[in-house]
């Protein structure tokens, strides 16, 4: 009888094996290890992410047209008058659980899938609309097997790193030796995952690397600070409003520079930026900048 680690890799090669049943058996593999971290990112594959986009890995990331429905047209493309903008909001990570993404590409493969945006970017979106329309993300439904693919390639790497340390297992069970092995290691899943999101990963690709700071990705503050340099011309604000927010980029970027970047003085900036700008004109740009910052914050 193989060990359940052998098992778990010819599960993942075998695409006729719902990914459901790969991850479950993914769990029994861990508890039996007492893997923790990798137990966690299983839970959150099985039951869903918490809403905070910050926690959810890369390989769920799907990219759609955003479509407002006009009641007499039907579904229309919703046009930005910043393209990069528009690019940025066109991508969203999911966080369903694996179950109801199954079902999801199963289900009317030809057809499109509606993935609506939080309350805060849809009304921050409807505001900047002389007429309010409530915007969705759609999206092809084939992008869903991506995610699922990416889901099997995981726990397939997670399974072949178990052997390469001699960690196969007899049957169903592990040798004190395997669960001592197992807890001594720490496994990366690529990207920022669960409590394992404060940790510096690096990447599967030569060369890069991705830094954050607490919850903040420097790199998604770094966005939202050449978005906003950019969109600074065509605000409408008081002058001396102008300048607070000017000040308060200028702190932002003094902190992401930073080799030890202060998480309070970050957060600060940000909700001191989101309540200047919504009090700010702009059109599609300021709602833009604040549904940014409704995703860092």
């Amino acid at each position: 009888m193989s060990g359940l680690v052998l098992e778990l890799q010819q599960d993942a090669l075998n695409r006729s094996v719902p990914v459901s049943d790969l991850l479950r058996k993914a769990v029994v593999v861990s508890r039996k290890l007492g893997a923790l971290e990798i137990g966690e990112w299983l839970n959150h594959e099985l039951s869903g992410y918490p809403p905070d986009e910050d926690q959810i890995p890369s390989y769920r990331e799907i990219k759609g047209q955003i479509k407002v429905f006009n009641p007499y047209h039907g579904w229309q493309p919703m046009h930005f008058g910043d393209a990069e903008m528009g690019e940025r909001l066109a991508r969203r990570r999911i966080g369903q659980a694996i179950g109801e993404l199954v079902s999801i590409a199963e289900n009317d493969r030809n057809g499109s899938l509606m993935v609506p945006y939080s309350e805060s970017v849809k009304n921050a979106l409807m505001g900047a609309m002389e007429f309010p329309l409530e915007p969705t993300l759609m999206v092809s439904r084939s992008q869903v097997d991506g995610i699922l693919e990416g889901v099997r390639n995981q726990v397939l790497n997670w399974a072949l790193e178990l052997e390469e340390k001699g960690i196969v297992g007899d049957g169903m069970s592990f040798s004190t030796d395997e669960k001592i092995k197992a807890t001594n290691t720490t496994y990366q899943i690529t990207n920022n995952i669960g409590s394992m999101q404060n940790s510096m990963f690096q990447q599967d690709s030569s060369g890069a690397s991705q830094v954050q700071a607490g919850n903040f990705s420097v790199e998604a503050v770094q966005d939202f600070i050449r978005a906003a340099q950019k969109a600074i011309p065509y605000l409408e604000l008081p002058e001396a409003k102008r300048e607070e927010f000017k000040a308060e980029l200028a702190t932002l970027s003094a902190q992401v520079a930073s080799p030890a970047p202060k998480l309070s003085i970050v957060k600060e900036c940000l909700r001191s930026s989101r309540a200047i700008l919504e009090g700010a004109a702009g059109g599609t740009m300021a709602s833009g900048l604040v549904s940014m910052l409704s995703a860092l914050l």
